[in-house]
């Protein structure tokens, strides 16, 4: 089980590997949030599931709260922060935050978007009331005991990327919608560093 107390822990002792950013890239923050209210020793993750949207070639994908840097100047931390309050309604306190994952190169048909993209790993234990924006349409928190456990593991088909299967997770028994791609790659590394493994991309 993985408890909000070995996070912690594992987060604050360690360094981030961070992608230097060209003068062609843009950087964008996104909000893992670990949930620990009346988890029972067994924290959520909050996933959104991004609205429908013609133009995104994202719509309806799982993913985790955040977007963009909004000026040059803005920390990766306050774009997180601002992006979940801006797309749930969250508000998550500077002191809230556990630490930051290893920075990733946001993808798309297998080729860079000239996108640096930032995880920031933030805990609550206070059961929050959302207010969900255009830009989602569903809040879904998952144990990481549901996310772990590997009868939920699956792969999908995505054609914008080509021919092959990608390895993803179920978190709703008979329910289409699945935790795949730059998403997964973070949940991925969190879990890994306390010693869990889901198959790599």
């Amino acid at each position: 089980m993985i408890s909000l107390n070995e996070l912690s822990l594992v987060l604050a002792g360690r360094e981030p590997e961070l992608i230097d950013r060209s003068d062609r890239d843009s950087r964008a923050a996104v909000a893992m949030i670990i949930d620990s209210s009346g988890s029972q020793g067994d924290p959520k993750v909050i996933f959104i599931e991004r609205a429908q949207d013609s133009k995104d070639p994202w719509s309806g994908h799982m993913a985790l709260p955040g977007g963009r840097c909004e000026t040059s100047s803005e920390s990766v931390m306050d774009a997180a922060r601002r992006e979940t309050h801006e797309e749930i309604g969250l508000h998550l306190p500077r002191d809230s935050l556990l630490g930051r994952l290893d920075d990733l190169q946001g993808r798309h048909a297998g080729r860079s978007q000239g996108l640096v993209i930032s995880c920031l790993v933030f805990g609550v234990d206070k059961k929050a009331a959302f207010t969900l924006n255009h830009e989602v349409s569903d809040i879904v928190q998952v144990p990481f005991s549901v996310l772990l456990d590997k009868g939920n593991r699956t792969t999908i088909e995505y054609p914008v990327l080509g021919s092959g299967r990608y390895p993803a997770v179920h978190f709703v028994p008979d329910d289409s919608r699945v935790i795949w791609g730059l998403t997964y790659r973070f949940l991925r590394q969190l879990v890994g560093l306390v010693g869990h493994c889901l198959p790599e991309l």
